[in-house]
């Protein structure tokens, strides 16, 4: 898919869901902090579960240091509703241990760096980059890959390929707009399994529409 075509298809999506433009995927936190450990948080769970543990969280902790303090069952009590809390709270605790000690309580802006942390991967760098340092960069969900590996933006299941030709393809000042076409047209129509190709709004220029028995 070329650009002009990937812009086409944003347009389409937000046009169906009413949508002139968004302003990014809303992750939780005023800070680089709050959005790193927001995004440890919303890992394999919902976005409502993960909203619900951040604000309780971030309702009694504001900064590194608070958490660094923190008694371990006290974290997991705190982010119990986001799911597997007892592994996030090591995570997170793990992160906040470097980020105290070793960067003086301050979340580094460089995206090896954040690598670099435990359980910070290229999705949780990303996100911390562009909505804690307003530095551009692509973020790839299981939506974001999904729907464009079929629209055919991409022709590997691998995240880091996606984010490649999403940043080839996509201009850089529609990647907010991606961001919720691409999510919300994978919570409905392009979903894992029985996707509704028939009332999608873009299967005119979806290569798996083309490609399968969706037009049967």
């Amino acid at each position: 898919m070329d650009t002009y075509t990937a812009a086409k298809v944003i347009d389409a999506i937000l046009d169906h869901f009413g949508q002139k433009a968004y302003e990014g995927v809303g992750y939780d936190g005023s800070t680089p902090y709050h959005i790193l450990v927001s995004t440890i948080l919303s890992q394999q769970t919902t976005e409502r579960n993960s909203r619900k543990a951040s604000e309780q969280l971030f309702s009694e902790c504001s900064c590194p240091m608070d958490i660094y303090k923190m008694d371990q069952e006290k974290l997991e009590e705190l982010i119990f509703s986001s799911g597997y809390y007892r592994q996030k709270a090591r995570n997170i605790k793990a992160v906040t241990k470097i980020i105290v000690e070793d960067y003086g309580g301050e979340v580094p802006d460089d995206l090896n760096e954040l690598m670099d942390l435990p359980s910070v991967g290229k999705k949780t760098a990303a996100c911390v980059m562009r909505y804690g340092f307003g530095r551009p960069s692509v973020i790839v969900d299981t939506h974001i890959n999904r729907v464009s590996q079929r629209l055919g933006i991409s022709d590997s299941k691998k995240p880091e390929d996606t984010q490649k030709a999403l940043t080839e393809t996509v201009p850089q000042d529609r990647w907010d707009d991606m961001d919720f076409a691409f999510i919300t047209l994978g919570r409905t129509y392009c979903r894992p399994s029985s996707p509704d190709c028939g009332g999608c709004p873009v299967s005119r220029y979806c290569r798996l529409y083309q490609n399968s028995e969706c037009q049967n």
